[in-house]
């Protein structure tokens, strides 16, 4: 059975509730980081209170402990959510307290009628499409602990901050000890790799040694071991093939580029495919780097429109090249 556990406003400050509105209703909240071999007290039960579902922490105004989602942040090596919905567009990557978590997704895995256990399944993020994969996270903190030897030929001071949270959240006690060490690996991969919210130390050295790519010129510092995640990702044969057949399908054959809306077999007969290129619809700096893409997220773009579409940082959406081109084309004009 899966619960989720969703902020809602209220005074000013959110709480939050959770839904089905008798799943945790009286029980006593552990969460299982399963990845991490880790079985936590949240120290949260559930409660009915005037008729709505809502969490509350077992000493309701002790601040050192965490809040059930703040929690599995701090756990996970995300930033913290605030607890306040200022009406403002999320920017990514996140920030601590400049985002608010919509709802968090957990299995329950043990429910004895008193006590309860849950698995943390994904994260989504308010005024956002965004949905994190906790459990992809968690995996990225458990390879963090088994390479710190690596990752201390790279950085010892940030080998040292994800031992300091690997020591606190093996205490397994809900503590804002959690969160400050999480922030202090946070800052120091912001030192060395630039903003981003890639769930791994690991991952970012990998992609530090490939090589340079295109996009990097525009993306920046803060983006280009981000470029160096999705680009070599996107490059993949495999996946490349895959994003090609979904268009293939799509055009009978042809590939038509989404912001022009030509086809380059029609000009160079079936070379013309070769001018096709894979593109992210979402703009780097908003990606997770370690989400995984689905081909519906992809769009396929003739290599002049993927220039335009990376002429500018953030980079233009596809539609907004295609709106380029079409006050371009004279009145009645067809693509190719």
């Amino acid at each position: 059975m899966t619960v989720s556990v969703r902020w809602r406003p209220s005074g000013g400050r959110g709480e939050f509730e959770f839904v089905p509105a008798h799943s945790l209703e009286d029980r006593d909240i552990s969460v299982d980081f399963g990845a991490l071999n880790i079985l936590m007290r949240a120290e949260v039960v559930g409660r009915h209170l005037q008729g709505k579902p809502r969490l509350r922490k077992h000493e309701r105004d002790n601040r050192p402990k965490l809040r059930l989602p703040q929690l599995v942040m701090a756990v996970s090596g995300l930033p913290e959510p605030a607890r306040e919905d200022k009406g403002d567009d999320v920017q990514f990557p996140l920030e601590n307290g400049q985002f608010v978590m919509d709802r968090t997704d957990f299995d329950i895995i043990e429910d004895d009628g008193i006590s309860v256990v849950l698995a943390p399944l994904r994260v989504s993020i308010l005024r956002s499409d965004t949905k994190i994969n906790l459990q992809d996270r968690l995996r990225g903190i458990s390879e963090d602990w088994k390479q710190v030897d690596r990752i201390r030929e790279h950085d010892g001071k940030l080998a040292a901050y994800i031992l300091s949270h690997k020591e606190q959240v093996e205490q397994g006690v809900n503590s804002r000890s959690i969160r400050r060490t999480a922030d202090n690996v946070i800052g120091e991969k912001t030192n060395l790799f630039g903003h981003t919210n890639a769930r791994s130390a690991s991952s970012l050295i990998e992609a530090g040694s490939r090589p340079e790519v295109d996009i990097e010129a525009i993306a920046g510092r803060e983006g280009r071991l981000l470029a160096r995640l999705h680009v070599y990702r996107e490059r993949d044969r495999a996946f490349s093939k895959r994003v090609r057949g979904y268009y293939l399908s799509k055009g009978n054959g042809k590939i038509e580029c989404n912001a022009c809306r030509k086809f380059p077999v029609n000009v160079y007969g079936p070379l013309g495919h070769s001018a096709i290129e894979v593109h992210h619809k979402v703009p780097i700096e908003e990606l997770q780097p370690d989400t995984v893409t689905t081909l519906t997220e992809m769009a396929v773009l003739c290599a002049n429109c993927h220039r335009v579409v990376h002429s500018k940082r953030p980079c233009l959406l596809v539609e907004e090249v295609g709106d380029l081109v079409a006050a371009q084309r004279p009145q009645g004009g067809m693509p190719l």
